[in-house]
């Protein structure tokens, strides 16, 4: 392991003399939301990797740029994405108070007018929940055209004030497109697995700006599972949350619903080719080439992606399915613009779009 340079900034100097003038101090602490992050020594990706953090813990608020923490790491100043990290404050005096910083969202004028913004509910009905997570408490049903405030955001959810109260809604409905099918919809009770990829330890490649894979696939997999339920499909997903299950009973769960289609979602990676990128569809089984053909042309057709073909391969899901399988491939997050494009509410509504279109064209024959 390569010598770490113990460096003092002039920053932390002036943090440190103003905390010593005040009367009443705060600590300003990051809170770590995921397990085995990445600290480097500087404020990027390229920056010397020097250990790694875990959900739960906290560490002392050095300084900040608009992605990257500094953290008092063991003694030394580490870096952490944004990302997955929260900044709280807390008063000396034991009369704490907590502020949470958006998601990859710096504070900004821009920002704070979000307070003033209006936004009409696009969706017959909506879940408003307790936390920012699909597993908490829902506290009302809010229908279509309803008005709620925007009070903060970041990339996956909207806190918004309802009628009956405050709570939070996922961030793409601010990007919504009502997925219109032109005539009768062949996916009407068809049952869809939809295999999130990797999960928990598991985090699957990680991308330019050190975020994980396993994260990508499952907001990909609420997305596009909300929108084949819009359209009468019975969908389960293989996870919701962020944990790891084995590959076998994940495919043994297609076969024991008798799944009409099983997706596993997926993101790629190159790191010594950064400029590769596109969507690859596989499937394992002769009898699946055509739902490959049709999927991948759908997405081809929507999100107008480098076509990077659709191959056979040897996947374990797909060994062990007995539906109709794929694994899909929907793009490099060692890509930088293209990671940056799959982060976009209105990208994922593309994907799932195109897989959509793909269905219903396979649908129509089988």
């Amino acid at each position: 392991m390569k010598k770490i340079i113990r460096v003092i900034t002039y920053t932390t100097l002036l943090l440190f003399v103003s905390l010593l003038f005040q009367s009443t101090s705060y600590a300003n602490t990051v809170q770590i939301e995921t397990d085995d992050l990445l600290v480097r020594s500087g404020p990027g990706t390229e920056y010397e990797l020097i250990g790694h953090v875990n959900q739960g813990e906290d560490y002392a608020l050095v300084e900040q740029t608009d992605d990257w923490l500094a953290i008092d790491f063991n003694g030394e100043t580490g870096w952490v994405s944004r990302q997955y990290a929260t900044i709280t404050d807390q008063a000396d005096d034991n009369h704490s108070t907590e502020t949470e910083t958006p998601i990859n969202q710096p504070e900004t004028d821009e920002q704070a007018d979000l307070s003033t913004q209006a936004f009409d509910i696009p969706v017959d009905h909506l879940h408003l929940r307790a936390q920012a997570t699909t597993q908490s408490e829902i506290l009302a049903v809010l229908t279509e055209g309803e008005t709620v405030t925007i009070v903060e955001q970041d990339q996956d959810w909207i806190k918004v004030l309802a009628q009956d109260g405050e709570g939070f809604i996922p961030a793409w409905l601010l990007n919504y497109q009502e997925p219109v099918i032109e005539g009768q919809t062949n996916l009407k009770n068809k049952v869809i697995v939809i295999d999130p990829g990797h999960g928990g330890a598991d985090v699957g490649a990680i991308s330019i700006t050190d975020r994980y894979e396993k994260d990508y696939a499952l907001n990909t997999a609420k997305h596009l599972e909300y929108q084949l339920e819009m359209l009468g499909a019975t969908v389960y997903l293989t996870r919701s949350d962020d944990y790891y299950y084995a590959l076998t009973p994940r495919a043994v769960l297609a076969n024991y619903h008798a799944a009409d289609v099983f997706l596993s979602i997926h993101y790629n990676s190159e790191p010594q080719y950064p400029s590769a990128n596109g969507l690859n569809t596989y499937y394992r089984k002769d009898a699946d080439q055509g739902l490959a053909d049709a999927v991948h042309l759908g997405l081809l057709e929507k999100t107008n992606a480098n076509d990077r073909g659709v191959l056979s391969g040897d996947y374990r899901v797909l060994r062990v399915s007995k539906q109709p399988s794929l694994l899909l491939e929907l793009g490099f997050l060692s890509n930088q613009a293209e990671e940056k494009l799959i982060q976009t509410p209105a990208y994922q509504d593309e994907i799932s779009r195109g897989i959509i279109l793909g269905l219903e064209n396979y649908f129509k024959y089988h």
